[in-house]
């Protein structure tokens, strides 16, 4: 097992990562200081799966829990999911030293953490990420939230998890799809921070998308490092960890404008990597042989879904109600080069709906499949 922290001004919290965690998780948090049993959040797919192992050893060190399924899908992360998850807590008498294990992806994660921050007004809790995508990425950093039609993620808080228990053999049991989308998350942490995890990647590829143990393992715990030490140094995303938003702009507007039945997640920034690294070679940005590599990396993991049928109004439309869209104007991060990000705010409304419409003009015309094969 790998030990390592986010370590926050004012405290600092755990990220344990290795292989067969989630029989030790008891004994962890038991040795974590928890001494009462965890109201759990989870889903009905993920706790068939993984459940009974993780219910033993919980049970083990502190007694029967009480569990909370939620549905399966972003879809599910509203404002009715949460109320049930409230109103689940009373039943099991939840108090403020009551706490939640989130065990689960990325929306378990968020609902589950917002539900505690805000739950007689914030209790502790503990994520067990069970995706690609939460294990490197959503689990660490303490943002919470649940997507309303207007937008994604806006209603939320900060509330840093106590700890985060990565098992990642449950990286088995994932459909391809969903490790795939995990790895575009990947690449978007080593675009900006880590041209060496980039390199590892495009090495390994084959290893990781079989879900080798050691391959796995090294890639996880690597990128899971670089999301921890940007947070550290900017928890409330005042600068520094804006950087993380790579991808995202263009992204959360196709999660949104397809009413988060579309994409996934990590496809969503797929797309959105290669509209950010195309916007920027307009603006001069990146080395053609940079964004030839990164386009390549992204269509060797997998085959995005195809953006037939969305418009470039539909995407405006989500991105003026999105967090990035400041008095009329876009905020967008770019790659000046790998691995050194630029925050561009002021980026005109006119310039980039010009660019959305290009872009869509020269990508939603075709399948992803299609695609993929024309970027070799």
């Amino acid at each position: 097992m790998k030990k390592f922290y986010v370590d926050l001004a004012e405290r600092k919290y755990p990220i344990m990562a290795g292989r067969g965690l989630l029989s030790e998780a008891g004994k962890l948090l038991l040795e974590g200081g928890f001494k009462t049993a965890p109201i759990v959040v989870s889903n009905a797919k993920i706790w068939r799966l993984h459940g009974p192992i993780l219910e033993r050893s919980l049970k083990k060190a502190f007694g029967p829990i009480s569990l909370i399924r939620i549905g399966d899908g972003e879809q599910f992360k509203d404002h009715s999911t949460l109320l049930k998850i409230y109103r689940a807590m009373f039943r099991a008498h939840a108090d403020r030293r009551s706490w939640i294990l989130a065990f689960g992806g990325g929306v378990i994660g968020d609902i589950a953490g917002f539900a505690a921050a805000t739950f007689m007004r914030g209790i502790r809790y503990v994520i067990v990420p069970t995706t690609l995508l939460a294990q490197v990425d959503s689990s660490i950093g303490g943002k919470v939230a649940i997507n309303v039609k207007e937008g994604k993620n806006l209603i939320g808080a900060f509330h840093q998890p106590t700890a985060v228990l990565t098992d990642v053999a449950v990286l088995k049991t994932l459909p391809e799809r969903e490790l795939v989308s995990g790895l575009y998350e990947v690449i978007k942490s080593a675009a900006i921070r880590s041209e060496s995890l980039l390199s590892y990647l495009e090495r390994n590829l084959p290893e990781i998308l079989s879900c080798r143990p050691r391959e796995t393992e090294e890639l996880v715990v690597n990128t899971a490092k670089i999301k921890a030490d940007v947070v550290a140094s900017d928890e409330k995303e005042r600068g520094m960890r804006m950087i993380l938003n790579y991808g995202h702009t263009v992204g959360h507007a196709l999660e949104t404008a397809t009413g988060y039945r579309g994409f996934t997640h990590g496809e969503a920034v797929g797309w959105g990597m290669i509209a950010a690294v195309e916007y920027g070679r307009e603006l001069g940005l990146l080395q053609t042989e940079e964004i030839s590599r990164l386009i390549r990396l992204i269509w060797r993991v997998g085959c995005l879904p195809s953006l037939k049928g969305i418009t470039a109004g539909d995407l405006w439309k989500s991105l003026a109600r999105d967090k990035k869209f400041r008095s009329g104007e876009i905020r967008m991060v770019l790659l000046r080069q790998l691995g050194h990000p630029e925050i561009h705010d002021g980026i005109a409304p006119d310039s980039f709906r010009q660019f959305l419409k290009k872009f869509l003009a020269e990508h939603g015309s075709r399948g992803g499949v299609e695609a993929r094969r024309q970027a070799g």
